[in-house]
């Protein structure tokens, strides 16, 4: 059964971009990586096509050093309202390498620059781990070059384009949970429980916009990719769709309410 934290989004889908794309959300439906606006419980959206670069960008970003979001594929939506919303990712195999069979995501407060939301330092330019600012920013909280990227995968993390080489703005991506393929025992806490290549949470969120970071976790594959940065040699692709849910508690007074209806009626069906 899956695990659920009190958040909630249901799958996500990928489209395709080529590697060398800084942090964007893609086009529109049903390609794009932008699932739009949710206000009602049943609201329910799906994005499919995307690649990620490796099969190892989430997991990587979990690690001392860090990651590198060229080696993810980012998602955003907003919330008109409070809900819970689940978030579902799958792999797809729209990749020169296949599908991600083993996907994990982690799911932010904020978007990133070149958004009419959040359109960042002029001239408008778009995020990336690399830019003068990103690396001001890794090497502040982590030493010079001991940093292989800006992701984080389970902490709040920042950065910037490259019309800001001082990080006087940078975008903050605030950490609200994170899920992976596999088991609730793994060296990792964040684990859904089963491990069928699907992966599945739900969170309990508070109106605003967020973003979804979503690669692999097959670690050991990324001595196979060489060279951080843009470059890579095989895109693994990934599917998924994001839904607003009803609370737990609002399932239990439901089934309460339609047992207490059950047994009125056959008690009046016996007097």
């Amino acid at each position: 059964m899956k695990n659920t934290f009190k958040y909630a989004l249901l799958l996500v889908g990928m489209t395709s971009l080529p590697a060398m794309a800084h942090i964007g959300y893609g086009a529109n439906a049903p390609t794009g990586r932008d699932f739009g606006s949710f206000t009602n419980i049943g609201d329910t959206a799906t994005r499919t096509g995307a690649n990620a670069t490796g099969n190892f960008g989430w997991v990587d970003g979990t690690d001392a050093d860090w990651g590198d979001s060229h080696k993810t594929r980012a998602y955003r939506f907003e919330l008109k309202d409070e809900h819970d919303v689940s978030i579902s990712f799958r792999g797809a195999a729209t990749g020169t390498g296949g599908a991600i069979t083993n996907p994990g995501f982690s799911l932010y407060q904020g978007l990133a620059h070149n958004t009419a939301e959040n359109p960042g330092p002029l001239p408008l330019a778009s995020d990336h781990d690399f830019a003068v600012g990103s690396t001001l920013i890794r090497d502040t909280i982590a030493g010079a070059g001991n940093t292989e990227g800006s992701f984080r995968a389970l902490e709040s993390w920042s950065i910037t384009n490259d019309s800001d080489p001082l990080a006087l703005s940078p975008t903050v991506f605030t950490f609200m949970g994170a899920a992976y393929d596999g088991s609730l025992a793994g060296l990792l806490p964040w684990g859904d429980g089963v491990a069928d290549g699907v992966v599945t949470q739900t969170f309990h969120l508070l109106p605003g916009f967020y973003s979804i970071f979503v690669g692999g976790t097959d670690y050991s594959q990324q001595t196979g990719l060489g060279t951080w940065g843009v470059g890579g040699d095989l895109t693994y692709g990934v599917q998924g769709m994001v839904s607003v849910v009803p609370e737990p508690e609002t399932y239990a007074m439901l089934l309460a309410g339609l047992g207490l209806l059950g047994f009125s009626a056959r008690r009046r069906g016996t007097i």
